[in-house]
């Protein structure tokens, strides 16, 4: 009895060995029978939360893990292990971070495809994208001087405010107001002024247009009076200009005849006077000293 059940639990404990390692063998050779490529990304957020063994997906879909992360020149380099055979990663492709917000486990995460892009060979580099919740991190400390002057200048915002709304500047906008209401009030009998006098403007330009019209008419007239006018003119500064010419020509001639007339009035003056005074000097040639003016012999 006791034989009998050794050997069903011995058959048992064989079956139960032999289906485990055949699933062992199973699993192990579907892992091994997967080709796997590497590729390279250089991360320059930091990848707190990545550790070996982290998923890598394409769009969602996983096809591969993280293989080593290590610390290069100030940025981290992160080698992927992937099946070439679930996706195909170009130059087009981008990699970024997903950080779940509770565990705080990360997860790599490609994206990019499309028909123009070139396949990336194994070992390459894949470049990252930035997260925006990091750049935002990166950028807090900047932004937060930024906030202060901002919440400063919206204090003193509120403060003038404040001040426009006291007591004498409410009275000042009621009496504003008040006057708006008195012009809104008048404003019909100005627009009634208004459209009388831009009537009486009518008028005036109707009237304007009339006189520029007769003085349109009146304009050849005038024109051919200016002409003769300035005809008149011409004829006048050459009656002047032979009037000067002929003045010119008679002057010297007058000059001439005045001077020789003037010599005989002499003459004869001193004739006269000789004959006067000495009348014997015509009959015997002797001439006698003549007497003063005024004077006896």
């Amino acid at each position: 009895m006791h034989a009998s059940r050794r050997f069903r639990l011995g058959v048992l404990a064989l079956f139960a060995g032999t289906a485990f390692f055949g699933l062992l063998g199973f699993v192990l050779q579907g892992v091994l029978s997967n080709e796997r490529v590497a590729y390279y990304i250089l991360f320059e957020e930091n990848v707190k939360g990545m550790v070996i063994g982290s998923k890598v997906n394409f769009q969602g879909v996983p096809i591969g893990m993280v293989k080593d992360i290590r610390f290069q020149n100030g940025r981290t380099l992160v080698e992927v292990s992937v099946d070439p055979t679930k996706a195909d990663i170009q130059d087009l492709t981008r990699a970024r971070l997903d950080r779940l917000l509770v565990t705080g486990q990360v997860t790599v995460e490609l994206e990019g495809y499309g028909p123009t892009g070139t396949s990336l060979h194994p070992g390459q580099f894949v470049q990252p994208k930035a997260d925006p919740i990091n750049q935002l991190t990166r950028t807090l400390p900047e932004l937060v001087p930024q906030i202060t002057d901002l919440m400063a200048k919206f204090d003193v915002m509120l403060d003038r405010t404040n001040e426009l709304l006291d007591e004498p500047n409410r009275r000042h906008f009621a009496a504003i107001l008040a006057n708006t209401d008195v012009a809104a009030a008048t404003l019909p009998d100005t627009l009634a002024q208004t459209r009388a006098l831009l009537s009486n403007a009518d008028t005036a330009v109707a009237s304007l247009d009339r006189a520029a019209r007769g003085a349109a008419e009146l304009m050849p007239d005038a024109r051919a009076a200016a002409a003769d006018l300035r005809g008149v003119g011409a004829r006048l500064d050459d009656a002047v200009a032979q009037g000067q010419a002929l003045l010119a020509g008679v002057r010297a001639p007058a000059q001439s005849a005045l001077a020789s007339l003037r010599t005989s009035l002499d003459e004869l003056r001193s004739l006269l006077r000789q004959l006067r005074l000495a009348p014997d000097s015509l009959i015997f040639g002797v001439a006698r000293p003549a007497a003063p003016a005024g004077g006896g012999r």
